[in-house]
């Protein structure tokens, strides 16, 4: 049966709203990824240095986000490109899989240089906030809070710190909006879980 010229401008105009919508649709999370700002309460640190942030950090404690689930021995290396981002890689080791798994993301800064808020992006053009709220080279301790301060990350240059800093540490996350209750301690020294994981099978 044939569709009558009528018929078919008809269809046509009936999927016009359908590709206006869609097309309005992925615009505003376009846009919703770009507008990464810093949250109420956050108080991202003034005089942030980019390169000495580079390198190496063990995630201590976290308010579990959901590509790190379950995960163990977390950890996050960051390489500053020729272009201004950083190059973030995420490790981290799943118990009952026995596996390690990773993902690489690009952050860029937000503002300024010394402001020490950052958006990064696993899946571009989407984007979350990075607000390092405290960092500190010398002892190797640094405090991030992510969006609407519903994430937060606790890392140092060692895998493990006395308790007197770390609840230092929790107190400052909490200053700067995020719920503490929620923060819960990453164990490290995956190699063994790995035997532990093998016994118990």
């Amino acid at each position: 049966m044939r569709r009558t010229p009528e018929a078919s401008a008809s269809s046509r105009t009936s999927s016009l709203p359908l590709a206006m919508a869609l097309t309005a649709a992925v615009s505003a999370l376009w846009y919703t990824g770009q507008r990464v700002r810093v949250p109420k309460n956050v108080r991202p640190v003034q005089d942030f240095d980019v390169r000495q942030y580079m390198g190496h950090w063990y995630e201590l404690a976290r308010i579990d986000y959901v590509f790190e689930l379950g995960l163990t021995s977390c950890t996050a290396d960051y390489l500053l490109q020729d272009n201004g981002t950083v190059q973030v890689t995420n490790r981290g080791f799943d118990p009952e899989r026995g596996q390690w798994k990773s993902a690489t993301a690009v952050a860029k800064l937000l503002s300024g240089p010394e402001l020490g808020s950052l958006k990064v992006s696993f899946f571009r053009p989407l984007y979350a906030g990075y607000h390092v709220v405290y960092v500190d080279h010398d002892a190797g301790h640094a405090v991030v809070v992510g969006d609407a301060a519903k994430y937060a990350w606790i890392l140092s240059r060692t895998p493990s710190i006395d308790e007197a800093t770390y609840t230092r540490l929790v107190a400052i996350a909490a200053s700067n909006g995020v719920d503490a209750h929620r923060l819960i301690r990453v164990p490290h020294g995956a190699a063994l879980e790995m035997v532990e994981s093998s016994k118990a099978a």
